[in-house]
């Protein structure tokens, strides 16, 4: 092929577009200058709810492989018309590209290699490392384990303490939470009064308690001024996880999907996580160490973040899988499947702001009084 090693491969407008000369531009420009690509094919990876991804096999000239891997993960726009449009109305392209293109050159924590990163606010081209067979995705219902637990927050920590920010140094296509105050705050409103309907003989008293105080805090929450910022992943659930085998036979976590990246306090990821994908008993027994481990891993970069400052906003800012998981109930179809999904996370999000007394600190911090 006559493909010329720096050419910069076009951006596609979709799976259809896909062959053999565009792998093999991708591949010389991303490291592997010698490959020549004979021939591919490709099929479907995942539901294809948010994008259209697709795991493409390659097949190479005799003896021009130039070390190229055997196979690729590439993800476009989705196809789905309703998909799509809430993407272009979320900024969930550029944040995406962002987001691989600023952890990717940082090298701040796990994700997979990136190959080509490209497209602008109306679509992408992401092609990845395959790690369809080398790691098991995360399961949101099922949770994770304390081992996978602490994987997760030692790339959280690296992440955040690459990315120390404020609001001025902060890339534009980073979320702000005062930006997004009015639209989070009315979803989460709405998800609170369907989930204390649909959800009235599925949680006990204490959780419909938490659910029905939520919308009192929610705008607050989101306006705090936040003494300490960083680049978050904004949506760090476990099924946004895949978790790989480690020489020394533990987990290693890989962050993936990054639609939502923002300009946020760090245990933004931390609460979000720890209230939402591990285990209520679990998460009380490993909690406190977890903040350790994360601080300890934090400083292994030169940053500063002390146990007693990150446990402060971890009390407020685990109220972040609260809010999103009211909000989806909105959003979302109300169905079995749905539902099971919710309700596991309501469980674990309700029983986390308990325990911390969240929505009390919430109410202190902003002078916001409780219901009569």
């Amino acid at each position: 092929m006559s493909t010329h090693p720096t050419e910069v491969p076009p951006v596609l407008d979709s799976v259809a577009d896909l062959d053999a000369a565009w792998v093999e531009t991708v591949l010389r420009a991303g490291g592997h200058p010698g490959a020549q690509v004979a021939a591919i094919t490709h099929e479907p990876v995942g539901a294809g709810n948010v994008s259209d991804t697709v795991r493409v096999a390659i097949s190479y000239a005799a003896g021009h492989a130039d070390g190229g891997p055997d196979a690729l993960v590439v993800k476009f726009r989705p196809s789905a018309p309703g998909a799509h449009a809430h993407a272009l109305g979320s900024g969930a392209y550029h944040r995406e590209i962002g987001g691989y293109r600023a952890v990717g050159a940082s090298g701040a924590c796990r994700i997979p290699r990136t190959y080509f990163v490209g497209g602008d606010e109306t679509t992408i081209n992401l092609v990845m490392e395959d790690l369809t067979t080398a790691a098991v995705p995360g399961n949101q219902v099922a949770g994770c384990s304390s081992v996978e637990a602490e994987a997760v927050v030692t790339q959280f920590a690296r992440l955040h303490s690459a990315f120390p920010l404020d609001d001025a140094t902060a890339p534009d296509w980073l979320i702000r939470l005062p930006a997004v105050c009015d639209y989070w705050s009315d979803a989460t409103t709405r998800g609170a009064e369907l989930s204390l309907a649909r959800f009235a003989g599925s949680l006990g008293a204490e959780d419909l308690a938490i659910v029905a105080a939520a919308p009192g805090v929610v705008r607050p929450w989101h306006l705090k001024t936040q003494s300490r910022l960083t680049l978050t992943h904004g949506d760090p659930r476990v099924d946004n996880v895949l978790f790989e085998t480690l020489p020394d036979g533990t987990p290693g976590a890989v962050l993936i999907d990054w639609q939502v990246t923002g300009l946020r306090n760090p245990m933004y990821d931390v609460g979000y996580f720890l209230s939402g994908s591990v285990d209520v008993a679990q998460r009380r027994a490993d909690e406190h160490r977890l903040l350790r481990h994360y601080v300890d891993v934090f400083a292994e970069r030169g940053g500063s973040y002390d146990l007693e400052e990150a446990t402060a906003d971890y009390q407020l800012q685990l109220l972040s899988g609260l809010f999103i998981t009211l909000a989806a109930v909105a959003v979302l179809p109300d169905n079995e499947v749905v539902n099971r999904l919710i309700l596991a996370l309501l469980e674990r999000n309700c029983a986390a702001a308990r325990d911390w007394h969240s929505i009390e600190a919430m109410r202190n911090v902003s002078g916001v009084l409780a219901p009569a």
